[in-house]
């Protein structure tokens, strides 16, 4: 993993793949991490939503300028990005507790009912990060089965290696009563929300488009949004 430092941000690269980019302060990214933290805003969780796969948490910045508030538990088998979060964002984060487990134990653990999870999991592949066999199996199943009644999972999709895009998304998806995808212009990620609720994909991609657009993200004019088929 390589640190790398800029000007208002510290960006965590492994691979040639950016896997956090951590603002210094609240603000937009102008890239896939607004659309994530968007993500999670447009649904309007309640007060508590856990990150798998922390990393660095760079989803947090755009996440709070988006105005969601809540206790983000943030859970990680590494603490490493954890370390380099906690200095930087020791005066802006809101209430983040960091967790080093794996996901799966974490959520097994979990005893409360939580109003947003994002899937944010990923490992080294042949040609970069690639989705752990996990988040195509049981993950999903057990991430549903912690949500609120009108819980959702937001899951950062990679290019998968063995199987297709649809297929992924599937299997993603199927435990959920709906789904919508968000695809960009300039990143090959599929960005996924699935509810315990319904979700209409227009309606969604409006609250999207607005979350992003007050966050002041050059994200807002290029993504769309679909329901999964």
């Amino acid at each position: 993993m390589r640190v790398v430092r800029l000007r208002g941000r510290t960006r965590l690269v492994e691979q040639g793949d950016v896997v956090s980019d951590l603002l210094h302060a609240p603000g937009p990214t102008h890239d896939l991490f607004d659309v994530l933290a968007a993500a999670l805003a447009a649904c309007e969780p309640g007060p508590s939503t856990a990150f798998l796969g922390f990393a660095a948490g760079g989803i947090v910045a755009p996440l709070r300028a988006a105005g969601y508030d809540g206790t983000v538990h943030a859970v990680d088998i590494s603490a490493a990005g954890w370390k380099i979060f906690e200095p930087i964002a020791r005066d802006w984060p809101g209430r983040v507790s960091f967790h080093a487990q794996d996901a799966r134990s974490w959520l097994l653990a979990r005893r409360s009912p939580l109003d947003a999870i994002l899937e944010d999991l990923s490992v080294p592949g042949r040609g970069g990060h690639v989705k752990p066999g996990l988040s195509f199996g049981e993950l999903p199943r057990l991430a549903h089965r912690k949500l609120a009644a009108r819980g959702v999972v937001v899951t950062n999709l990679l290019p998968p290696e063995d199987r297709s895009f649809g297929a992924a998304l599937r299997a993603v998806a199927a435990p959920a009563k709906s789904a919508v995808v968000v695809t960009g212009e300039e990143w090959e990620n599929r960005v996924v929300v699935a509810g315990r609720r319904t979700l209409d994909g227009r309606a969604f991609g409006r609250a999207l488009r607005e979350k992003l657009e007050a966050i002041g993200s050059e994200e807002a004019g290029r993504i769309r949004v679909a329901r999964v088929s």
